[in-house]
């Protein structure tokens, strides 16, 4: 309440100063107050990961100072740039000047503009003054440019940092680097990097290591890529690693690779098949393994190797959920994710009878859909099935699930259905829009859908006269054919962007869709 309400910003182009601040002091309080101590481990593989996806995008913009004309357009910023990168931008701060320096001057800022407004060169000049030093220059790097740093190690211990062409910036570097071999830590080196090579002395003398991991505290906002080594290292390492925050830091770098086309996603899943069952933190097993079943498998690899790969991701729940503590987190998250991946049809069949469910899901209507959507999405049940297991659940998150399974059913009559019920039926809900756009493109041949994707501009052209701009955009990124990986839908894309009918933030919305789609593209050149 202190960031927005105690003082609040000037205008809408300091929505960091509410939101960065808010974030950043969620995730200090849980740490340093509460028991949940590993809380910034969630930041770096959830929050983390969506601030590096909306940095890599067309729509990237600055922490602060990016313009906002109005309160619609101010309203596309609450994004993964306001929020995670500007909590860790802050948390580069700290690392920069101290916690002492950070604390005092945040206390000053605050008790100067108790009650009133505050912009971005008031901050600045009370943490200037509290750090003993200007930061008009820091600030100009990490707050007023776009953009994320690519930090990489090479032998000898030179440290290299490479700034984004389209967004040219000094940003210094406060972090560190670590080492593992075997399961041991066998060196930590801080580092301050301010320039595009920098040797440390340190690092040059450390023990040899099978994994290095540059960034190992997630100190700073960069893009962390890892050595030739230390990728093919990792399947047999990663999981051996004690250190959770490190490991999330890993996982984070393997998947931006990936997204990125340096990382091949057939390493990705290698690593996950070996390491997921040592994995012993629930957030990086549930989020490591959501981007491999959400994103890799039907985005980066050819569509007849999806069945395999999400067979190998249902194998690692199979042994987590046998291993695990009855019960426990990591037995819920690995029963989740085999609800979702496994093509066993009696265990599902029984499961959603409530017959031998893992301890701690009897009656868990969440649990049920899951194990619903999949049985749909393969043919296995169908409309009458799914209204029975509704009118069990006749909530507001049960009818929605309902959709979302309805729509996942693949034949003509169901994708028929669900394509007509969401792009003319002005009675649809935003909720209901975005789970009937959700589970559209989900379907094992995908003949019976490609028809569909040269109509998507029209469509969303159309829903604009009954659905809010906001909720739309939410549509165009939940509809979006991003599981089409062809020349064919960024052709489309390309047409959309052309029209003179979509609102700035549905073209936005289209934008970085047609970006993410270009990923995959680009990977798959790559990497076959």
């Amino acid at each position: 309440m202190w960031f927005g309400d105690l003082v609040t910003m000037r205008w809408w182009d300091n929505l960091w100063l509410n939101e960065s601040f808010a974030e950043y002091m969620a995730y200090r309080a849980l740490t340093s107050a509460t028991e949940f101590t590993d809380a910034w481990v969630e930041f770096s593989i959830v929050r983390k990961m969506w601030g590096y996806a909306a940095e890599r995008a067309p729509s990237t913009h600055p922490v602060a100072g990016s313009p906002a004309p109005d309160a619609l357009s101010a309203l596309q910023n609450f994004d993964g740039i306001s929020y995670a990168k500007g909590a860790s931008v802050l948390r580069q701060l700290i690392a920069h000047i101290g916690d002492e320096a950070f604390v005092t001057g945040v206390t000053a800022y605050l008790r100067d503009h108790a009650l009133g407004n505050g912009e971005l060169s008031e901050l600045l000049a009370a943490m200037s003054a509290a750090a003993g030093r200007d930061l008009g220059s820091w600030s100009r790097a990490w707050l007023e440019t776009a953009g994320a740093d690519t930090l990489s190690t090479e032998v000898g211990g030179w440290v290299v940092r490479h700034a984004p062409p389209e967004h040219p910036a000094d940003r210094p570097h406060t972090f560190d680097v670590a080492g593992w071999q075997d399961g041991d830590e066998v060196f930590r080196v801080p580092v301050i990097v301010s320039e595009e090579r920098t040797q440390v002395a340190a690092l040059a003398a450390a023990p040899s290591a099978a994994v290095v991991v540059p960034n190992a505290s997630d100190l700073t906002w960069a893009t962390v890529e890892l050595a030739p080594a230390t990728l093919d290292a990792l399947a047999r390492q990663l999981g051996r690693i004690p250190d959770d925050g490190a490991r999330a830091v890993t996982w984070t770098a393997v998947l931006s690779g990936v997204y990125r086309g340096v990382v091949d996603p057939r390493l990705a899943l290698d690593v996950f098949t070996a390491a997921g069952p040592a994995e012993a933190h629930d957030t990086i097993l549930s989020r490591a393994s959501t981007h491999l079943v959400d994103r890799v498998i039907p985005c980066f690899l050819p569509f007849d190797g999806r069945e395999s790969a999400l067979g190998r991701v249902a194998g690692v729940a199979v042994r987590v959920l046998r291993e695990a503590e009855p019960g426990s987190g990591r037995s819920l998250v690995a029963a989740r994710l085999l609800a979702r991946t496994t093509t066993d049809e009696d265990r599902l069949r029984a499961w959603l009878a409530g017959s031998h469910l893992p301890a701690g899901l009897d009656g868990d209507a969440d649990f049920r859909w899951i194990v619903v959507r999949n049985l749909a999405a393969q043919g296995l049940i169908d409309e009458g099935d799914i209204e029975r297991v509704r009118r069990a659940d006749d909530t507001l998150s049960g009818r929605l699930a309902a959709l979302a399974a309805r729509a996942a059913v693949p034949d003509v009559a169901s994708k028929g259905w669900a394509w007509t019920e969401l792009t003319r039926n002005p009675a649809v809900t935003n909720y209901e829009a975005l789970a009937l756009g959700g589970s559209f493109w989900s379907a094992p041949d995908p003949t019976l859908i490609g028809a569909y994707v040269d109509r998507v501009p029209d469509a969303i052209a159309r829903m604009s006269s009954w659905m809010g701009d906001d909720a739309l955009e939410r549509v165009v990124k939940a509809f979006f054919p991003k599981a089409m990986v062809s020349h064919e839908t960024a052709a489309m894309a390309a047409r959309a962007l052309e029209r003179d009918d979509l609102t700035p933030g549905v073209r936005r919305a289209f934008t970085d869709q047609q970006h993410e789609l270009a990923e995959a593209l680009r990977s798959r050149s790559a990497f076959g």
